[in-house]
Formats: C-alpha cells, structure tokens, sequence
C-alpha cells in the first residue's frame, strides 16, 4: 500500500493530502521502471525455458538436411556410375579434358595478347616522348 494513501487500522483517519504533480510523476515513473524490469525478468526466464527446446530441434533439423544432401549426392552419383555405359563415361572424360585443354588455350591467347598491347603501348609512349 502506498504510504501517502488513508490508512484504515490508524485510529484517527485522516483524508490523504493531493498530491503533487510531481508526485504524480513519480509514481507514474516507479510504476514504468518496474513494469519494465518485470517484463525483462519475465522474457529473459521465457527465453532460457525454451532457448534448449530451440536448439535441440534445430539440431535435429540441421542433421535432417544434411543427411538429405548426403543421400542424394551418393546414391545419385552410385546410380549414374553403375548406369552409365563405359563408353559414355570415356567420352565424359575425354570431353572434359578437351574442354580444360581449349580453355587454357584460349586463356595463353588472351595473355599472349595482353602482353604484345602492352608492349607496344609502352613503344608509342617511348615515341610521342621524343617527337
């Protein structure tokens, strides 16, 4: 009970002064603050209750999926080795390498011609700096 408030076991009742505004806002601030940190203490109880229940099934969750993935990848991968023919593999394969051999064909091209813009760039400015 407020100590401002009538209080009824005093023999003599007397009526409680008004308060002051400020008074007012001083209850009005009191009642807030501990509104708030009873709201905190309550969210932060719920939150440690149920963070263990979150993980637990987020770990399950996580194994879940990479158990899919890991399924998937072998038993695709086992599948199309054992169904595919001998000569589509080779060809896969002799494909592949083609591919890698063309490509760092064309990559020394481009470097190769890089090199000769470079180069002649760097003959123009040597020019134009004695014309």
């Amino acid at each position: 009970m407020n100590s401002d408030s009538y209080d009824s076991s005093s023999p003599n009742p007397e009526p409680a002064a008004p308060k002051s505004a400020q008074e007012k806002l001083d209850d009005l601030s009191n009642t807030l603050t501990e509104a708030i940190l009873k709201g905190g203490r309550d969210a932060k109880r719920a939150f440690e209750d149920g963070m263990p229940k979150v993980k637990s099934e987020f770990a399950k969750g996580l194994h879940d999926v990479a158990y899919a993935v890991g399924y998937a990848a072998i038993f695709g991968a086992t599948l199309v080795r054992e169904a595919t023919p001998d000569a589509l593999r080779e060809g896969l394969r002799n494909g592949a390498a083609s591919g890698r051999k063309a490509a760092d064909e064309v990559m020394r091209q481009r470097r190769e011609k890089a090199e000769r813009e470079e180069k002649t760039d760097a003959a123009a400015d040597a020019e134009g700096a004695w014309a």
